[in-house]
């Protein structure tokens, strides 16, 4: 197989909303309920989706195939030579030898989940140092990935990544220093109101203030 290359990864290419938008299902900040809202988990994983689809085309590889679990394969093993998403949409149809999970996303004491986890990140790191990948689109795929696997992180971790994510579809970056308050307070047992938290937020994000044009 040829090396398949992006120009430009489907986030850019795709429409993505410019506002913090309502899923028409579940009524919740669209993407929110990535695991259990049809509609949640298309605006997310349809990012990917558009890439993974347009490589099985060149491949001329039917979807859900023995073909595609062999092309999966040959993606992790050409590691550096795709993009994230492509990569990511690998992970996701590879089992893992140990644990038979989802490879990266079995029990947190899977070391072979422990060692592809780990290889993602040393590609993530390598795709932002080469300009392959924004800021927005490094945290899209830590919150994808964190939502597909919260068993791997902490309630706080899982639950400020859950919150972040229909805001990061719009472009929007969290600031470090909040995502280390928020965590503090969840770890320290208190409740927090997240519409009030980001109330502000998302009216600013609505108002055009706190998009990246990188995305």
């Amino acid at each position: 197989m040829d090396t398949f290359k992006q120009r430009q990864p489907a986030g850019r290419r795709m429409p993505r909303p410019s506002r913090v938008e309502h899923c028409t299902r579940c009524q919740a900040v669209l993407g929110l309920h990535y695991r259990e809202c049809p509609p949640c988990y298309d605006a997310i994983e349809g990012l990917w989706e558009a890439d993974w689809s347009a490589l099985l085309e060149r491949e001329q590889i039917v979807a859900g195939s023995e073909d595609e679990a062999l092309l999966a394969q040959v993606v992790l093993a050409e590691f550096d030579d795709h993009s994230w998403t492509v990569v990511d949409m690998a992970m996701g149809r590879v089992r893992c030898e140990e644990c038979n999970e989802e490879l990266g996303g079995g029990p947190v004491e899977c070391e072979s989940c422990k060692f592809a986890f780990g290889k993602l990140w040393w590609h993530d790191t390598d795709a932002m140092q080469q300009g392959a990948m924004t800021a927005n689109e490094h945290a899209l795929r830590v919150g994808r990935y964190i939502m597909r696997h919260p068993h791997r992180y902490s309630r706080a971790v899982a639950t400020g990544w859950r919150m972040n994510m229909p805001r990061l579809l719009t472009g929007w970056l969290p600031k470090g220093s909040d995502m280390r308050r928020t965590a503090n307070l969840l770890k320290d047992g208190y409740e927090i109101d997240w519409d009030a938290m980001y109330r502000e937020i998302d009216a600013n994000i609505n108002r055009g203030k706190e998009r990246d044009d990188t995305r």
